[in-house]
């Protein structure tokens, strides 16, 4: 067994252990994950060929339906499509020219398989080298195009997280990068280069490298959570977060909660029945306020309206305080400031001008 042999069978397993991660490990981008699963699939089939081919000594075997040219950069196309939040109006036109590829090369490997002679025709006619050229403009188109994606992704992250770090898709650049450049420099090496061994193993060691690449990478960003959502699914989330909000105003105006001192975050959840997280995101997404300063909005409120009924004339500005939920005077002054613009004292004098 040669390196070349040995280096593509280690690809093969750890291909194989991989695309297994990526379908069965339970994560929240499970679905977006299985295109890189697929592309490991068709990366293990071509293995598979790879070795079969030093077995089965037929010239059909240079025409196997199992070369994936046209389809294996389609899924990573997907891929990119998913995590940007980009909507395809139809994801099947995509698949033609990977359809054509198998009926293609379906079609000549019975052919060859019945009639040998049929191979030193194609041969003669430079089908192999129409077919890689074809094959290697449709790659580089692909990888341009999933490089655009990436840089639409890396524009949308600040806007939909907090944090951005290790979200992107710089690995799948570098990935589209080394494709451009391998599928260039294999038809300058054929049309203008001097085909030494040398040089078709450094070739290969590159090829296998980026695939190595790609392999560990996918792993590192199984579980990340860096998908964009589309446009429908921000309205749909939006119209969801507003009725979850109109309910959190209800429960809070019914059963005035916002004047309890001890309300938090989680005793709240239990007496509205919302899950905590959904009460955040809300109140977030909606109003863009975290709970407490959701709260502490509508104590101030309740403040500036007792303060303006003339029922709390003789109430201290700190009572009124405690009496509408705030525990304390230094928190008072504080959100009330932030919410009004002006002290309270200073609110109070021009209340009563």
């Amino acid at each position: 067994m040669t390196i070349q042999d040995t280096l593509f069978l280690i690809l093969g397993l750890q291909t194989f252990v991989i695309l297994l991660i990526l379908f069965f490990y339970k994560s929240n981008k499970i679905h977006i994950n299985r295109y890189l699963g697929l592309v490991f699939i068709t990366l293990l089939v071509e293995i598979s060929v790879f070795f079969l081919t030093k077995i089965v000594k037929n010239p059909a075997m240079f025409y196997v339906p199992f070369k994936f040219d046209f389809l294996t950069i389609n899924f990573l196309f997907f891929y990119a499509v998913r995590t940007a939040g980009v909507k395809l109006k139809s994801e099947f036109r995509f698949y033609i020219p990977a359809l054509l590829e198998f009926l293609i090369l379906l079609f000549i490997f019975c052919a060859v398989l019945i009639n040998p002679n049929i191979h030193d025709l194609l041969v003669t006619y430079h089908f192999n080298t129409i077919s890689n050229v074809l094959s290697s403009i449709y790659i580089v188109l692909m990888s341009i195009f999933i490089i655009k994606i990436i840089q639409r992704h890396k524009t949308l992250l600040p806007i939909h997280f907090t944090n951005t770090k290790y979200k992107s898709l710089v690995w799948l650049t570098v990935f589209c990068l080394s494709c451009i450049v391998l599928n260039v420099f294999r038809h300058l090496y054929h049309s203008f280069g001097i085909k030494t061994e040398l040089v078709a193993n450094i070739y290969c060691g590159i090829s296998l490298l980026c695939t190595y690449y790609i392999t560990i990478a996918s792993v590192i960003q199984i579980n990340i959570d860096n998908v964009i959502p589309s446009k429908l699914e921000v309205e749909e989330d939006r119209k969801e977060l507003k009725g979850i909000l109109e309910n959190i105003e209800r429960y809070l105006f019914e059963n005035r909660s916002y004047l309890d001192p001890n309300i938090n975050l989680k005793n709240f959840a239990k007496d509205i029945n919302i899950p905590e997280r959904s009460i955040s995101k809300a109140i977030n997404k909606i109003d863009n306020k975290n709970f407490s300063n959701y709260i502490n909005y509508y104590r101030v409120e309740e403040f500036k309206r007792l303060l303006g009924s003339g029922e709390y004339d003789k109430y201290s500005i700190s009572a009124i305080a405690n009496e509408v939920g705030f525990s304390s005077r230094a928190s008072f002054y504080k959100n009330f400031k932030e919410i009004v613009g002006v002290s309270p004292s200073v609110y109070a004098k021009e209340l009563s001008v």
